[in-house]
């Protein structure tokens, strides 16, 4: 799944975040913190995934409020997402 960032707003309690994929509109609600965490990730992944020609790994788990998001690498330097909900 890609992930095409849409829109961000803040709450009480940290950000929501709003991401476009191929799975419809997706919102992640979660503290500042997470949401950095996340945004972090996203670059490393993006960076290594021009690097890439043949694996296809997860990088990491984010979690973000109630959810996870699953950050990966698939071949020919494409990302992998997988957003986790309970």
């Amino acid at each position: 799944m890609s992930l095409e960032l849409l829109d961000a707003q803040p709450t009480a309690d940290g950000m929501v975040v709003t991401f476009g994929t191929e799975q419809g509109v997706q919102q992640l609600e979660g503290s500042a913190e997470e949401i950095a965490h996340l945004a972090r990730t996203m670059q490393q992944v993006a960076a290594l995934g021009q690097l890439n020609e043949d694996e296809h790994v997860w990088v990491d788990a984010v979690p973000v409020g109630e959810a996870i998001v699953k950050l990966g690498l698939a071949p020919g330097g494409q990302a992998r997402v997988l957003i986790l909900r309970p």
